[in-house]
């Protein structure tokens, strides 16, 4: 009877052990997470504004049917503003995503503002494999849930699921991040029948003061093996962009 006691105590205490240590792991798995998101996001959280310069180029059947040139503005997590400079036919064309969100496209030929509606922001924009969203992408940890799904000494491998209010039109990403630039080297973007569509690796890192950033961005459309690139030609940080820049009414003086 004592025998049989002492064994219920042992496997009682073996219980509570378990059920702490899973809690403890649960607790510092959470934790890694965020850490690994913040470490991704880092470029956009650690200064108050950047500036680039950037040229993209659409290549099809190993040959580079458009070119494009823009600047990009961005400031925080959320707001940026991408400007056409050339060719001239879409000169002055821009790209806003503003404070809370919200996406506007300017174009210079009818002199308006328009709304990017929510179906359409995942959709090729001008011709490209990027899509506005990807475009104007800013922290993985916006709109996403995120987990670790393996690791190894050179990246972290997450899994991110859209949060309710996400009206993307993936079902998840894949994201590879380097722990030696501790930033976003690759994104698999799958649909909601789990098909790999489009794939985007960035690489030949360079630092720009404080910020240590890809320079080269490669879409790749799994459907059609159409490509887009975008190199970053030159950075600016901290320049002091006031908020207004990041509005429709700036859009319209072209700012």
């Amino acid at each position: 009877m004592e025998d049989e006691k002492e064994l219920m105590v042992k496997t009682k205490n073996l219980v509570i052990a378990l059920i702490v240590t899973l809690t403890w792991a649960g607790n510092v798995a959470a934790g890694e997470v965020e850490d690994v998101l913040a470490k991704a996001d880092s470029n956009l959280t650690d200064v108050k504004d950047q500036t680039y310069n950037a040229e993209l180029e659409v290549i099809r059947d190993g040959k580079i049917i458009k070119t494009l040139k823009f600047t990009a503005k961005l400031k925080g997590v959320t707001m940026r503003v991408v400007k056409f400079t050339a060719p001239g036919d879409v000169r002055g064309m821009s790209l806003l995503t503003t404070a809370d969100g919200l996406m506007y496209v300017y174009l210079p030929s009818y002199k308006r503002v328009r709304r990017v509606a929510a179906h359409v922001r995942n959709q090729g924009f001008m011709g490209t494999d990027i899509s506005p969203d990807e475009m104007a992408s800013g922290a993985i940890s916006d709109g996403w849930h995120a987990k670790i799904v393996s690791q190894d000494d050179e990246v972290w491998v997450l899994e991110l699921k859209p949060k309710a209010g996400n009206e993307t039109t993936y079902s998840r990403q894949i994201v590879t991040v380097s722990k030696e630039h501790e930033g976003v080297e690759k994104v698999e973007s799958y649909n909601s029948e789990g098909k790999l569509v489009k794939s985007q690796v960035r690489k030949e890192w360079k630092s720009f003061g404080v910020i240590y950033i890809p320079t080269v961005f490669t879409y790749t459309d799994n459907r059609t093996g159409s490509i887009t690139i975008i190199r970053f030609l030159g950075c600016e940080v901290n320049k002091g962009i006031p908020d207004s820049a990041f509005t429709q009414r700036a859009l319209m003086r072209g700012d």
